[in-house]
């Protein structure tokens, strides 16, 4: 054994606490960087050397590796918990939106400008010769029709917005999926020298986390540690490919399926989600997707899509029981041949195009409050605002819900809502179909506003057990920083003594 045997002793040491101190040092300044782990040193002792006549005799120590600090079990927790958390976010937001459109309740909600619209029939019931009440009916009537256009509108801008969303959000799948990519190259580089790229696999993760968010998706790992991103079970990323999505319009014979597509005016569903290569959809249903495009897709085609039907069937059971009681009254100017052009008060194709009558505009003589006289009668009573009265109380007259016909949905909304024949039952008014709009409405919202608040105090406590595991604790760090400090000066008042005892035995030989 030379004689100089400690000196390697003490110079592995002082390398191996060396580099602990070095690993430590980038932890604290990481410590405030996203997504990274705490590194640690795993250091062994160096190959002993037998002693004789019996035992073994150690020869030093050295740095086996640095590796991150990660529990991927939890890391595949927070993920799953993760997309969970997307979809109820997406939903959120958008429903407060849809929410804030009806403005209920309020004076400005659609409820009130009805209730002023069927009070105008009520005060034209009282004086039904007067002008002043007969233009104050037109200017109310006025006001619910922009009330139902600019909810309308304003809902169809939340459609398009969910769509516009819808596509971004591919967008960024597959931004995300080609950053995975390249790390996967750079790490797998690496890993087939046996190094360990622990700064790139936690660039890595929190891109999967930030993926997560999106889209639910398995994950799998290769030998060279390159990862695997699988949705649906076909991947996104395989390795150092990357497998594209896109966008694009349902066909004629897809869309006629889709029963609600046909109404009229026609509902247009959501741009398929596809794999770019062959154009095959990513998923049976939008709930496999999950996260926010999951949460998006399902919010646009079905509850707002419902809203929207759901309301637009109100509007149109409002027109139409009321053309159909104006054209029963008589107006002032005692036509009792039934002029076909002012028989409806209402008059328009589709719901951005109602207005009131021209011809009731130009001349409000003709809104009939009056009843028609009785067969044989000779005569007129311009007084009478009986059928005012009876268009007045259409508010609280029972209508039937006609169930969606599949084979003939064509005219489906415009015909829903109707009053029942006399063998037939209503069920509902129409402030009581209203109320069930914004009732579903504020209990999805309500729904989804718990769920993403039980979602991110789940998210919370996940994230702060990884924080305990994988973080950086700068307590810990400054332990262990003097801990290092302390073994390297050892180590180097170890290498000062054999310097002393070479010393003592140079001279010692020397004389």
């Amino acid at each position: 054994m030379s004689t100089f045997f400690g000196l390697n002793i003490a110079r592995l040491g002082m390398q191996a606490q060396q580099k602990a101190l070095e690993v430590t040092a980038h932890n604290i300044a990481n410590a405030n960087t996203p997504g990274y782990s705490r590194q640690v040193a795993h250091m062994s002792p160096t190959t002993a050397l037998p002693y004789l006549p019996k035992g073994m005799l150690g020869t030093g120590v050295r740095v086996d590796n640095i590796a991150r600090v990660r529990d991927l079990f939890l890391e595949r927790q927070i993920r799953h918990e993760t997309h969970i958390l997307g979809k109820w976010e997406a939903r959120s937001t958008y429903l407060s939106q849809i929410e804030y459109i009806f403005l209920e309740p309020s004076e400005n909600g659609f409820n009130h400008v009805l209730g002023v619209f069927f009070d105008s029939w009520q005060e034209l019931s009282l004086n039904p010769e007067s002008s002043a009440a007969r233009t104050a009916l037109i200017e109310n009537s006025n006001l619910l029709l922009n009330a139902i256009k600019q909810t309308y509108k304003h809902l169809e801008t939340v459609r398009d917005d969910i769509t516009a969303h819808i596509e971004l959000k591919v967008a960024e799948i597959n931004s995300l999926a080609e950053q995975i990519k390249d790390l996967n190259i750079q790490i797998t580089s690496l890993t087939v020298r046996n190094n360990q790229p622990s700064d790139l696999m936690d660039r890595r993760d929190l891109l999967l986390e930030q993926l997560a968010k999106i889209i639910n998706f398995d994950v799998s790992y290769s030998e060279n540690g390159a990862v695997n991103v699988l949705i649906s079970g076909r991947p996104l990323v395989f390795e150092n490919t990357v497998y594209e999505l896109a966008t694009e319009p349902m066909s004629a014979e897809e869309k006629a399926e889709i029963p609600y597509f046909n109404t009229d005016p026609p509902w247009p569903p959501a741009p398929k989600i596809v794999w770019a290569k062959d154009k095959t959809p990513i998923a049976n249903n939008n709930k496999d997707l999950d996260g926010e495009l999951g949460g998006l897709l399902e919010l646009r085609d079905q509850e707002l899509r419902q809203y929207m039907q759901d309301f637009e069937s109100l509007v149109w059971g409002i027109v139409n029981a009321v053309n159909a009681q104006h054209a029963k009254g008589l107006d002032l100017t005692g036509d009792t041949d039934n002029n076909t052009e002012t028989a409806n008060f209402f008059i328009g194709e589709n719901l951005l195009t109602l207005s009131v009558n021209e011809k009731i505009v130009e001349n409000p003589s003709y809104i009939r409050a009056a009843s028609r006289p009785d067969t044989g009668d000779d005569y007129y009573r311009p007084g009478d605002g009986n059928n005012a009265v009876k268009i007045a109380q259409l508010r609280n007259v029972i209508f039937k819900v006609n169930p969606l016909d599949a084979d003939n949905p064509g005219e489906f909304l415009k015909n829903r809502l109707v009053i029942p024949g006399e063998d037939e039952e209503g069920s509902t008014t129409l402030e009581f179909f209203y109320r069930d709009i914004i009732s579903r409405l504020g209990v999805d919202t309500q729904e989804s506003v718990r769920m993403q608040e039980n979602q991110n105090s789940l998210l919370e406590l996940m994230t702060n057990r990884r924080t305990s595991i994988s973080g950086v604790s700068l307590d810990e760090e400054m332990a262990n920083m003097v801990q290092f400090q302390l073994a390297y000066q050892a180590s180097a008042r170890f290498l000062a003594s054999l310097n002393e005892v070479y010393n003592t035995l140079i001279n010692g030989i020397l004389r």
